[in-house]
C-alpha cells in the first residue's frame, strides 16, 4: 500500500524512515520548504530553523503548530501546510536573522550562481536589510592550497563540521565559540589533513568554503560546459562532473552515483585534473624531441611499423577502446602486444579478474564486519570513506598492514609483513567471527596483496559463507579492462622478443616503461636494444622525454570512452569540451567573426588515441581489417555499451570465468632476518595527479619508511635493476624488518611488494 502525507493539500509519497523534508525533496516539492542544515548524506540537525511547516492534528484537542520539517518523521495522512501566514513569517524572520551579518559581496563571491543561500533568500521573499548596526566579522584562516575560507559568510548550518568530523572522521577541523560567535576552522592556520577536505566546498550552502584551485582560473558556473565523466585516478570509478570554460578545464565536482559515490569525492579525484592544463603536457607531435608536423611524425611511425620489428604496449591507465584499438593494430601487423608492463602486474590483473563479484561501496557501508588488507586510503580513498561509514554503523574492523594507517587507528590493527598476507588470508576461512557475520566484507590494496595474495583470497572466499564479499583496489582506472589481454602471458612474450632482438621499436599507449611503471627496471635494461620508441600520452613522463616520436592524446574530459572499475562495472564518459585557445582578432591568420572578447576560438586539442591509430592504419593500408577486428573485440567485451549518464553495466560472468584457471606465481621467499619491502602510497599520489601542483604541495616527504628503532639517517637499497639512496623516515608502530617504498622506487630497483631487499645504512651526525 502506498504511504502518503499531504503538503498544502498535495499528496506526497514517502518511505519508512524518511522525514517530511526528505520526502518533499524526493517528490520534487523542495521549493515549498526552504532549508539549510539538512543534507541528504548528513541527515537532519534542525540548527538553521528554516524548514518550518505547520502541522494540523487529526483531533480537536490540539491546535495547529509550527515545527521543523527536517525533524518531523513522515507518517500516514499527515496534514502539513506552508501556504500559511505564520509559516511565511517564520521563513522570512529566520532568513533575515541569518542575513544580518552576511556581507553584501554576492557580485564577487565565488559561490554566485550555485549559492543555496541566494536561492533560499529569493524563495522566502527577503529583500530589504533593516539592521544598521556593525556586522560581526572574523579573521579567515589559511586552510592550505585546496580550500579557501571566507568565514564572514557563515550561517551556522554545521554542515562542514558534520561532514568533516562525522562522515570523514577528521580531527583537525571543528567548531569553536557559542551564541552568535561560532567559528568553524582549525586550532591554527595550516592545510586540512583529511583526504576528503575538498568536499567542504560542496556541502557548504554559502561561500564560506570555496575551491581555491578553481579561484586561480575562475569562471561563473553558468558559463561552464559540463558533462558526465568518470574519475581516472583509481579503480573505484567515481562519477564526476568536469566543468570547462573557453577550451580549458576549470574544476571537477562529484556526480551522483547511488552505489559508488552518491555525494562525495576524494581530493585526488577533485584536484588531480591539473594534468590537463599542465605546462608540460604534450599537446603537439614531436620528432626527436622537436615539435613537428603531424604528417611527418605519422610517416616516421608508419615507416617503423612497416619494417615489421615493432612491439605494442598498452596501459591500465588508458580506457578500454584505446587499448582495444592498439591491440587490433598489433593483431593486423602480427606484432607482439601487452597491456601491462610487468609480468607480475599481468598476473595480478588475472587474479583480480577471477575474483567473484565485488561489493559496491554502498555494500561496504552496510557491512557488519570489515577486514582491510594493506593501506586502503593511499590507494582508493573513497573505499576507505565507505569503510568509515560502516564503522559509524557499528561494524567490526580488523586491519592487517605493515604500519598503522589512518584506518587502523579506528579498528583492530594487526601488524603484518606483506609476505605473510597470503597465509593469513587463507586462515580467514577458519575465523569464527567472519563465519558468523551477516555481511562480512574483505577489502585489499591489490599491489600490497600481490598475485599470490589475491589468489589466496579467491580460494578463501569459496570457503566462507555465500554472503561474504571481497574487493581489491588499484590506483589505475582500467585494470580490469587491461586484464582482458592478460590471460596469455603477453608481457613475457613482448620482453622476450625485445631481448632476442626480434623487435627494435616499441609503440606505447599511456605507458611509462622507462619511468615509474611496474617492471620499469627491466625495460630500462632492454632499452639499448631499441632503435626507437613511440609514445601516445597526455602527461609528460620519462618515456615521453626519451621517445623518438610523441603523439599527444586528448585528455579524458576531451573525449569519450569506457572504464571498467574494480567491480567489473563498465562505465562510459563523454567529451565535456574541446580544448581551444582564443586568438586575438588582429592576428593575420584569424578568419571569421571575432568573439565578444575580441578574438576567435581555435581548436588546439590533441586528437584521440583512436584517431592516431586509425591514421597509422591508413598509412599501412590496413584500415578495413583494423576496423573489423576493433568492432569484433568491442562487441565481445561489451555487446551493449552504457551511456555516459548510465550507472554502468557489469562484465559478463562468462568473460570473468576464463580467468579462474589462472595460477598465481609463487611469491619470492623472504627470510625472517631479511628486510622486506612494502608499498607506500599517499592519497594524492597517482600518475595523472602527480601533475597537480596544488595537490602535490601536500605530498609527504620521499624516503624509506621503517620502524622507529632503526638508528640511521640514509639507506642505500640494492635490487636486480639498480641501487637507490633515500633518507630514513622512522614510523612508530611499523613492523620490524619491513621498509615501505613508493612505486617509483620499486621501478628503479626492479622489485615488487613482499620481496627481500639488501640495505646499507648511513648515519649522519
Amino acid at each position: 500500500m502506498k504511504r502518503i502525507f499531504y503538503l498544502d493539500g498535495q499528496p506526497v509519497p514517502f518511505t519508512s524512515g524518511q522525514n517530511v523534508l526528505e520526502a518533499a525533496i524526493a517528490a520534487g516539492m523542495a521549493r515549498q520548504i526552504p532549508y539549510f542544515c539538512y543534507h541528504p548524506a548528513l541527515g537532519s540537525l534542525g540548527a538553521c530553523r528554516q524548514c518550518a511547516v505547520k502541522i494540523y492534528p487529526h483531533d480537536d484537542k490540539h491546535p495547529p503548530r509550527v515545527t521543523m520539517a527536517c525533524l518531523l518523521p513522515a507518517s500516514d495522512h499527515l496534514q502539513l501546510a506552508t501556504v500559511d501566514q505564520e509559516v511565511h513569517t517564520e521563513h522570512r524572520k529566520i532568513i533575515e536573522l541569518l542575513m544580518l551579518n552576511h556581507p553584501l559581496d554576492c557580485p564577487v563571491c565565488d559561490e554566485g550562481g550555485q549559492c543555496h543561500l541566494q536561492d533560499m533568500t529569493v524563495q522566502t521573499g527577503h529583500a530589504v536589510r533593516r539592521y544598521s548596526g556593525p556586522k560581526r566579522t572574523y579573521r579567515d584562516q589559511d586552510l592550505g592550497p585546496l580550500v579557501h575560507q571566507e568565514m564572514n559568510r557563515c550561517i551556522t548550518c554545521y554542515r562542514c563540521v558534520r561532514f568533516y568530523q562525522d562522515t570523514a572522521q577528521g580531527d583537525d577541523f571543528g567548531v569553536f565559540g557559542s551564541r552568535d560567535r561560532v567559528y568553524f576552522g582549525r586550532l591554527e592556520d595550516g592545510p586540512l589533513e583529511s583526504p576528503f577536505s575538498g568536499n567542504l566546498v560542496e556541502v557548504c550552502p554559502t561561500g564560506v568554503f570555496t575551491d581555491k584551485v578553481f579561484r586561480h582560473d575562475y569562471a561563473r558556473v553558468w558559463d561552464l560546459q559540463q558533462g558526465p565523466s568518470v574519475c581516472p585516478h583509481c579503480a573505484v570509478g567515481c562519477n564526476t562532473l568536469p566543468g570547462a570554460r573557453l577550451g580549458t578545464l576549470r574544476r571537477v565536482r562529484a556526480r551522483h552515483h547511488p552505489e559508488i559515490n552518491p555525494h562525495f569525492l576524494c581530493d585526488r579525484g577533485r584536484y588531480g585534473f591539473r594534468y590537463v592544463t599542465a605546462a608540460e603536457r604534450p599537446v603537439r607531435a614531436r620528432l626527436h624531441g622537436v615539435h613537428s608536423r603531424q604528417d611527418a611524425v605519422l610517416r616516421q611511425v608508419a615507416t617503423r611499423l612497416q619494417e615489421g620489428r615493432s612491439g605494442f604496449l598498452g596501459s591500465p591507465r588508458e580506457d578500454v577502446q584505446s587499448n582495444l584499438a592498439l591491440f587490433a593494430l598489433a593483431d593486423c601487423l602480427h606484432a607482439p602486444f601487452a597491456a601491462l608492463s610487468s609480468p607480475w602486474m599481468e598476473a595480478l590483473a588475472q587474479q583480480c579478474m577471477a575474483l567473484p563479484q565485488a561489493p559496491t561501496l554502498n555494500d561496504v557501508e552496510m557491512a557488519d564486519h570489515l577486514i582491510v588488507l594493506g593501506d586502503l586510503g593511499g590507494v582508493a580513498p573513497m573505499a576507505e570513506l565507505a569503510a568509515r561509514q560502516a564503522l559509524r554503523h557499528g561494524a567490526r574492523l580488523t586491519v592487517l598492514a605493515s604500519r598503522p594507517t589512518a584506518l587502523a587507528e579506528a579498528g583492530d590493527y594487526r601488524p603484518t609483513r606483506p609476505s605473510a598476507l597470503p597465509d593469513l588470508v587463507t586462515g580467514l576461512a577458519e575465523d569464527a567471527c567472519l563465519q558468523g557475520s551477516r555481511r562480512p566484507v574483505i577489502l585489499a590494496a591489490a599491489e600490497t596483496l600481490g598475485p599470490a595474495g589475491v589468489h589466496a583470497l579467491r580460494k578463501t572466499l569459496a570457503r566462507l559463507p555465500a554472503n561474504a564479499r571481497a574487493g581489491v583496489f588499484q590506483n589505475s582506472p582500467n585494470l580490469f579492462g587491461a586484464a582482458y589481454f592478460a590471460a596469455d602471458g603477453h608481457t613475457v612474450r613482448l620482453q622476450h622478443a625485445l631481448r632476442q632482438r626480434e623487435i627494435d621499436h616499441l609503440l606505447c599507449l599511456a605507458a611509462d616503461p622507462l619511468g615509474s611503471d611496474w617492471g620499469a627496471g627491466i625495460w630500462r635494461s632492454l632499452a639499448p636494444g631499441l632503435q626507437g620508441v613511440t609514445v601516445l600520452d597526455m602527461v609528460d613522463t620519462d618515456t615521453v622525454r626519451a621517445a623518438e616520436t610523441v603523439l599527444p592524446m586528448a585528455a579524458f574530459p576531451e573525449r569519450d570512452g569506457l572504464f571498467i572499475n574494480y567491480e567489473g562495472r563498465i562505465q562510459a564518459f563523454a567529451p565535456v569540451y574541446r580544448r581551444e585557445a582564443q586568438v586575438p582578432s588582429w592576428q593575420e591568420n584569424t578568419r571569421g567573426f571575432p568573439a565578444a572578447a575580441g578574438g576567435q576560438m581555435h581548436p588546439l586539442g590533441p586528437p584521440t588515441p583512436q584517431y592516431w591509430l586509425g591514421r597509422l592504419a591508413e598509412l599501412l593500408d590496413i584500415v578495413k581489417p583494423w576496423q573489423e577486428r576493433l568492432t569484433f573485440y568491442q562487441r565481445f567485451l561489451c555487446p551493449i555499451a552504457p551511456r555516459p549518464d548510465h550507472p554502468g553495466i557489469l562484465l559478463d560472468d562468462a568473460l570473468r570465468a576464463r580467468f579462474e584457471i589462472a595460477a598465481a606465481p609463487a611469491a619470492a621467499p623472504v627470510g625472517t632476518e631479511d628486510w622486506e619491502l612494502d608499498l607506500f602510497r599517499w592519497h594524492g599520489g597517482e600518475a595523472l595527479a602527480d601533475a597537480a601542483a596544488e595537490l602535490q604541495s601536500l605530498a609527504p616527504s620521499r624516503g624509506l619508511r621503517l620502524n622507529a628503532d632503526v638508528d640511521a639517517s640514509f639507506a642505500t637499497l640494492s635490487g636486480p635493476c639498480g641501487r637507490l639512496r633515500l633518507p630514513v623516515l622512522p614510523i612508530v608502530g611499523m613492523v620490524a624488518g619491513v621498509a615501505a617504498l613508493d612505486q617509483e622506487g620499486f621501478a628503479q630497483l626492479g622489485l615488487h611488494p613482499g620481496e627481500a631487499v639488501q640495505i646499507q645504512w648511513e648515519t649522519v651526525s
